[in-house]
């Protein structure tokens, strides 16, 4: 990867820089002009710039995408400290005058998207850019703009939906021209348009590819800054109940990164590893060998999801960042690249503390998961992970790795954050996570359950692929030789065949094998599993699951809690929510609002709180025109 210093960066979040001389004047050119301009699209260059431009954009989204999605709903509260716009969006009271109803930081990346969309055709028109080079950046703007579009339509009940470009993001109130479309005549069309993007592939040829840059003293691998198509169509066909296309997807995802690295067993797939003191453990909670009942050995690697930089590629064998995060964009702590989430987290340096943790999602959540072998009864991804208590109050810590120093004290390394040190008192650096490998498998789990592979969810969710297709034989022992095991399959019909694989896009191979046999070194043999990583126990089936459609109901539910445990505060929860409510409203579960009521209620309930119940009339967000 090409190191690049940047000594001028327009006034925008995000850090990109061309790998080439022909690209340096990208960095004396503002944002705006280039995004607005429709002079200014004469090359390929100017089209990476105006994608620079756009996910600038993209990042001012960071508060809003957090707050709508976790404050709405049950793993995040207020403080004292918090706005009154905060507080009537946790209460669920909120009107049109809330800053958080406000739509036009979304239009705008919409509106610019879509003037960018409209040249980069005028320029293959007017041969300004060859097909090859056109096709990938059409794609990247495409993807970007219905992003942007799925998340107005999470949260918004009617939103305008325009594909032209405008002059003025007050033409959108013109009902005349843009009539609104809600929820569910939204997503076709956001389907519809990722069908039609001339390549759903890796943008290779951007001039931003491979690159890394530094800025403030720190550096960013840009390739994880960009959103991945074949993912957010996958997430699309979720929404649309789609769930074998969407396991699609999310596969193809999975298989083209297995391509392009040398250890497909790692690359994105939860993978862990027996810790014996001396090799390194996976972004995993656990403990020393044979020394899981002394806590003295415990170590917490999971968290360093969230500590290490973008440009961690992991040594030789091991896991690196890149393995795991699939979409971030990084704040330098610049001036002109801040995080928004100091302020509303940190209760120390220059944090405002205006959100919390839920009591609920501590004390009902990760406060009663049980771990392996020792019987502890906590989750290693809550206290000192994802929050921590700091002067007496609960904090969330995801986004907070980067703003304290760090220590490293316990004979097993893991890492500590010093509260009351800040290396830079007048900097703010920080990331936004918006999309890594366990929730990849925790959304591939949700469409193979519905698809009717609960066995398969089961997997992804527990203990891996391995541990729960490992067939045995008639008399009850193990097979030998996992050449017919050990991937995701039928039983196998007696003990002389081998098991029936799972149709595409639902096979996944874990076999490993070794001489005198067939010598097997599959891509997924590693898989550890969501739970497994974090050291717990399995779920445990309630007695009322008896045939596949309890089943699949069943999983479905632990799923949602799930990704709670491993994703709180990552932005997804008020989707999540949505989404699995709409599903069980069609299977007669009751109407939308009252499934979220309930699911919500406990955050007031546990908080002693009074949120306003959710009803029809407050399920979406008024928008303020």
């Amino acid at each position: 990867m090409k190191l690049i210093h940047i000594t001028t960066v327009a006034t925008i979040g995000l850090f990109m820089v061309g790998a080439f001389t022909s690209c340096q004047d990208m960095l004396n050119t503002n944002a705006k002009e280039v995004v607005e301009q429709s002079e200014n699209y004469h090359n390929v260059y100017d089209a990476d710039n105006a994608i620079w431009g756009l996910y600038g954009k993209v990042t001012k989204l960071a508060e809003n995408v957090v707050v709508l999605n976790e404050l709405r709903a049950d793993l995040m509260d207020v403080t004292a400290n918090a706005t009154p716009d905060q507080v009537a969006i946790n209460n669920h009271t909120e009107d049109a005058t809330n800053k958080y109803c406000d739509p036009t930081p979304f239009y705008d990346v919409i509106l610019n998207a879509n003037d960018m969309l409209y040249n980069f055709k005028k320029m293959l028109a007017e041969n300004k850019i060859s097909q090859d080079n056109f096709g990938p950046r059409y794609s990247d703007v495409m993807a970007i703009r219905c992003w942007a579009y799925l998340q107005l339509a999470i949260q918004f009940k009617n939103i305008p939906y325009v594909t032209n470009p405008l002059q003025s993001l007050s033409d959108l109130n013109n009902s005349a021209l843009f009539p609104k479309k809600n929820i569910d005549e939204i997503i076709p069309l956001l389907i519809a348009d990722m069908q039609s993007v001339p390549t759903l592939e890796t943008n290779t040829l951007s001039s931003f590819y491979g690159q890394t840059i530094s800025d403030n003293g720190k550096s960013f691998y840009l390739n994880m800054q960009f959103i991945d198509k074949h993912i957010l169509l996958g997430d699309l066909y979720l929404w649309n109940n789609q769930y074998v296309e969407a396991a699609t997807q999310y596969k193809a995802f999975m298989d083209a990164a297995d391509v392009n690295t040398s250890k497909p067993q790692i690359k994105n797939k939860v993978s862990g590893w027996v810790w014996s003191g001396s090799n390194e453990p996976r972004f995993q909670i656990c403990y020393q060998r044979f020394k899981d009942q002394d806590v003295n050995s415990y170590r917490n690697m999971w968290k360093e999801i969230f500590f290490r930089s973008s440009t961690d590629a992991g040594s030789s064998g091991g896991v690196g960042l890149q393995d795991e995060m699939i979409w971030m964009i990084s704040f330098s702590g610049s001036s002109t690249s801040s995080s928004p989430f100091i302020k509303l987290f940190a209760n120390t340096g220059q944090g405002q503390y205006q959100l919390r943790p839920s009591a609920y999602v501590i004390d009902s959540l990760w406060n009663t998961q049980v771990q392996q072998s020792n019987g502890f009864v906590f989750d290693g991804r809550g206290r000192e992970a994802s929050y921590d208590s700091i002067n007496g109050q609960p904090v969330v810590l995801k986004y907070l790795y980067d703003y304290y120093a760090n220590y490293t004290t316990d004979m097993n390394k893991t890492i500590h954050l010093n509260y009351y040190s800040i290396p830079n008192a007048y900097s703010k650096p920080g990331k936004w996570f918006l999309y890594r490998a366990a929730l990849l498998h925790l959304r591939f789990a949700e469409a193979a359950n519905r698809a009717g592979y609960p066995r398969l969810a089961y997997a992804l969710l527990n203990n891996g692929i391995k541990a729960n297709y490992d067939w045995a034989m008639s008399n009850g022992s193990l097979r030998v030789d996992k050449e017919g095991v050990q991937y995701t399959s039928y039983p196998p019909a007696s003990d002389s065949v081998a098991a029936v694989p799972y149709p595409a896009p639902f096979y996944l191979d874990a076999r490993q094998n070794d001489a005198p046999y067939t010598f097997l070194r599959s891509p997924w043999r590693d898989n550890s599993g969501i739970r497994n990583r974090a050291y717990l126990v399995n779920i445990s089936k309630p007695s009322w699951v008896v045939t596949t459609a309890d089943s699949i109901q069943w999983i479905e539910k632990a799923l949602l809690k799930e990704e709670a445990l491993e994703c709180a505060f990552e932005g997804y929860r008020w989707g999540d929510l949505l989404r699995i409510a709409r599903r069980e409203n069609l299977d007669g579960s009751g109407s939308v609002a009252t499934i979220m009521n309930n699911a919500i209620m406990h955050k007031y309930n546990a908080d002693g709180g009074s949120g306003a119940p959710i009803t029809d009339a407050n399920l979406f967000l008024p928008m303020k025109q």
